[in-house]
């Protein structure tokens, strides 16, 4: 079925129920290492690798890619096999990153996997909560009973307790206010920089946590200023993050007695209305994001007015299946929420 795909894209879809026995087979799963070799790898392919290949030939359909992964999870649970719950969330990460319609299946999926036994399996469903925001709000109670968990991720920097905490700040949840700053800044202190791979689920930079809690900047300021204040003073690696959260909350980006003024973030030069229509249409007609396109969408909305064509095309990429984003990490998700808001902006002008 995997090897005819290319010829026949419907196949996997139709086999759904088949795979899903198989890959869940306990007795099964060490064969697929003897066996399933390909001529381009040099290692044989393992359970969970036969199992993302199949869950990304059923991205044609987002519905059954969903239920095939919950399908992996709820076996998994069943059979107290780690492996394969940890496969589900790593493909139901995949997919969401490239198909927003996945929530509605990811989110529940996830939110079944938080008080599992298995570190790596709770720290991953934290983070998928995190990502869906504010369609995570009905089980911010569970996320709250996280928040002192030392959980850690195999490969990934941070414990479940933080991801948790992100996810309740992505909701709104107040719960997620006392010692949020001490938390976030306490990693670098130690560390002279973080590695991650791109495309994986990693903790967020702290401007990005910060940066759209201004409706707490009060309760927040006093721990920005004195962890800037700590930063600086050791030369840290986040006093730029931190300068840019208090700029961003309309306060002094300085510290008192400070001189040196605070150097403005760079923004790219105006777009003309022409080449702004121009930008925008060629991106709908599914060209690659470029870090021109949200000028465009500033330079439309300066201008006041939508062409016909401009605001069909945007209502078409506004309604696609598709990450509004240049990322392949969590910045996906944030960059995908301004632009679709930007977008919905423009579709109310005249």
């Amino acid at each position: 079925m995997i090897a005819t795909a290319s010829l026949d894209p419907q196949a996997a879809l139709r086999a759904h129920p088949m795979l899903l026995e198989l890959l869940t087979d306990p007795a099964l799963a060490p064969e697929f290492g003897k066996v399933w070799y390909t001529l381009d790898c040099e290692y044989p392919y393992e359970r969970n690798d036969v199992a993302a290949w199949a869950v990304q030939l059923l991205w044609l359909d987002t519905t059954a890619a969903t239920s095939f992964l919950a399908g992996l999870a709820e076996t998994g649970r069943r059979i107290g096999d780690a492996e394969l719950r940890r496969c589900a969330l790593d493909e139901a990460w995949r997919l969401l990153v490239a198909r927003p319609s996945a929530a509605s299946g990811v989110l529940p999926l996830a939110a079944g996997l938080l008080a599992d036994p298995d570190d790596d399996v709770r720290y991953k469903a934290a983070h998928l909560l995190a990502v869906l925001g504010h369609r995570a709000a009905p089980y911010a109670d569970r996320l709250a009973a996280l928040l002192d968990d030392p959980g850690e991720s195999n490969f990934f920097d941070g414990t479940v307790g933080d991801h948790a905490r992100w996810a309740l700040t992505r909701i709104g949840d107040l719960r997620a206010l006392p010692d949020l700053v001490e938390r976030l800044v306490a990693p670098y202190r130690d560390m002279q920089g973080r590695g991650y791979c791109i495309g994986d689920p990693r903790q967020p930079d702290v401007a990005d946590v910060l940066r759209p809690l201004h409706a707490h900047a009060g309760v927040l300021l006093p721990a920005v200023r004195q962890a800037l204040k700590d930063e600086v003073a050791r030369a840290g690696w986040l006093v730029r993050d931190l300068r840019e959260v208090l700029h961003a909350w309309g306060e002094s980006p300085l510290l008192p007695g400070e001189l040196t003024p605070y150097p403005q973030p760079w923004e790219p030069p105006p777009m003309e209305l022409a080449q702004a229509e121009t930008t925008v249409l060629a991106y709908t007609a599914d060209g690659p994001l470029h870090g021109t396109f949200t000028n465009a969408l500033r330079a439309l909305a300066r201008h006041g007015h939508l062409a016909q064509p401009v605001r069909e095309a945007l209502a078409a990429l506004r309604a696609a299946d598709r990450r509004l984003s240049e990322y392949g990490d969590y910045r996906a998700f944030l960059q995908d929420e301004e632009i679709r808001a930007r977008i919905d902006t423009l579709l109310a002008l005249p």
